[in-house]
């Protein structure tokens, strides 16, 4: 349970580090060997693929610790991305953060109850389906959040590695072309939602509502009695209709070097 002990912020950060966690352990990226947090990193210049999270230090050293990570990864110059939970993130961390103008983008974490079908309210002319990891799943993916077009192909290989069974997604279509897309990372009994993009000219039709909503229902099939996910400020109003509550806080501290 979480240091707050509420189980649905445990859900939150059991659900996202768990998912850092088996990235680490992939040959897409290098792992750090410390045990007290997920930590690794690729020479590739995108923050999820340079990336902390999960860290747990030993009292009296997080200030020491943090700094350490820190200072290794500007050393290499590539942005970074140390994404923080309730329990994982202590005011002596933040500091160390904050003094190298690292400061947090807040980011709540959210939460519902999967107890009955939700109404996608799908529109006339569209299509929610399951899809396997593509390179149309990834190129919508990455369009939708903005992503250079240099990180399409290495997402996608490090998203193929992930069974079905662990990590589903799903492709909206309208008119026969993909334009939304949506993932469900499943630890336990719990659903975490995410990847909900859409590019933007299908924007405000209510695709991430329908998205959303479907993979809501997949997980509930497959036996999924919670969901969590974390919300962009765009995305929370349609999580909001959906029933998701925040439950806490899950910043993200971004490093970018200087142009």
């Amino acid at each position: 349970m979480s240091a707050h002990g509420d189980p649905r912020v445990t859900a939150v950060e059991e659900n996202l580090i768990a998912q850092f966690r088996l990235l680490a352990g992939t040959e897409h990226v290098e792992a750090l060997p410390d045990d007290d947090v997920v930590a690794f990193t690729r020479d590739l210049a995108f923050p999820l693929f340079n990336a902390i999270c999960g860290a747990r230090f030993a009292a009296g050293s997080e200030a020491r610790r943090t700094a350490e990570l820190v200072d290794g990864y500007v050393a290499r110059g590539l942005p970074f991305l140390w994404w923080a939970t309730p329990s994982t993130m202590t005011p002596e961390m933040d500091a160390v953060l904050r003094e190298r103008g690292i400061d947090p983008r807040p980011e709540p974490g959210m939460h519902v109850r999967l107890a009955g079908p939700v109404d996608a309210r799908l529109r006339a002319g569209v299509d929610i389906s399951l899809s396997p990891v593509t390179e149309e799943l990834v190129a919508v993916m990455a369009s939708g959040f903005g992503f250079p077009d240099f990180v399409v192909e290495p997402l996608r290989l490090a998203l193929a590695d992930f069974g079905p069974d662990v990590l589903f997604h799903v492709v909206a279509r309208v008119g026969g072309e993909a334009v939304s897309t949506g993932s469900v990372f499943v630890t336990g009994r719990t659903a975490g939602v995410y990847n909900i993009a859409t590019v933007e000219p299908a924007r405000r039709q209510g695709l991430g509502y329908a998205v959303t909503a479907t993979l809501m229902n997949l997980a509930q099939r497959r036996g999924c009695t919670e969901a969590v996910l974390m919300a962009s400020e765009m995305g929370r109003p349609t999580y909001e209709r959906l029933g998701f509550v925040e439950v806490c806080q899950t910043p993200q501290y971004m490093w970018v070097p200087s142009p």
